[in-house]
């Protein structure tokens, strides 16, 4: 073997090393950052809707708050769901009812295909407010899921009169191996 062929298969090993270990590496940090660049959004949202002043259905100002109520992108557990199913194994926007009243309150809907099913529970007022959203997903359908949350609370000095929100939210990533 002359030194150009010895090059050669050096060269298609370290390729056939990286196809087998980077890509996989590359797709799980595409994943995960999906889950986290929506779920930084749905927190961002509900901070907005926290401090700013809002009016009740009977004009008196409504209580420092994030949008109460729990709801999931799909009652499907996963996107491996044919229910909820693209053909790829990502849940097809068009299969998820973003129509629903906490949706339309949090002004959230995705329109490209995802891996993930979005949740979204919050509760309490002023500085008793709790907000957590988080994302599961199995890329490759074989039941073992990642999940990704942050948690977020109102702000212990926020007053009727004023929505203060200081606190930051808690990101944890729960076995992120998709």
């Amino acid at each position: 073997m002359n030194s150009r062929q010895m090059v050669a298969a050096i060269l298609a090993l370290a390729c056939a090393v990286s196809i087998a270990w980077g890509v996989p590496v590359l797709m799980r940090r595409a994943h995960a950052q999906e889950a986290i660049l929506n779920l930084a959004k749905l927190v961002r949202i509900s901070d907005v809707y926290y401090v700013k002043p809002k009016l009740g259905e009977g004009g008196e100002r409504m209580i420092c708050q994030f949008p109460q109520g729990e709801i999931r992108s799909t009652l499907a557990k996963s996107c491996c769901d044919p229910s909820v199913n693209d053909g790829e194994g990502r849940c097809d926007p068009a299969k998820i009812e973003w129509n629903r009243s906490l949706w339309k309150t949090l002004k959230f809907q995705l329109d490209e295909p995802s891996w993930f099913v979005y949740e979204f529970k919050a509760s309490g007022t002023l500085g008793n407010a709790t907000l957590e959203v988080s994302a599961y997903g199995d890329a490759d359908c074989d039941g073992h899921y990642s999940t990704f949350r942050f948690t977020h609370h109102g702000d212990p000095a926020a007053r009727a009169d004023d929505c203060l929100l200081t606190t930051q939210p808690e990101f944890v990533a729960i076995d992120p191996q998709e």
